[in-house]
């Protein structure tokens, strides 16, 4: 059997599969994110379930530091 799978569709394989382990691994990343309320990990998973390609971005980018980040600083 001769395949029709040629670089630009292997390119968009990868591509889709990259996007799909970046999603999981945000959904992890959310999940056990140790310094964030219940509240702000309910609203994360929504931002990515909403957003499947941007949303895991901006919480590797923005969220996690946030999440992770020791105690905020006194006012």
């Amino acid at each position: 059997m001769v395949s029709n799978l040629n670089g630009g569709h292997a390119l968009i394989l990868l591509l889709g599969l990259a996007a799909f382990i970046l999603f999981i691994a945000a959904l992890v990343s959310i999940i056990k994110a140790a310094r964030a309320s219940t509240a702000e990990k309910v609203i994360w998973v929504l931002v990515v379930l909403i957003l499947p390609l941007l949303g895991p971005i901006v919480w590797f980018v923005v969220g996690k530091r946030f999440a992770t980040a020791g105690d905020p600083p006194a006012v």
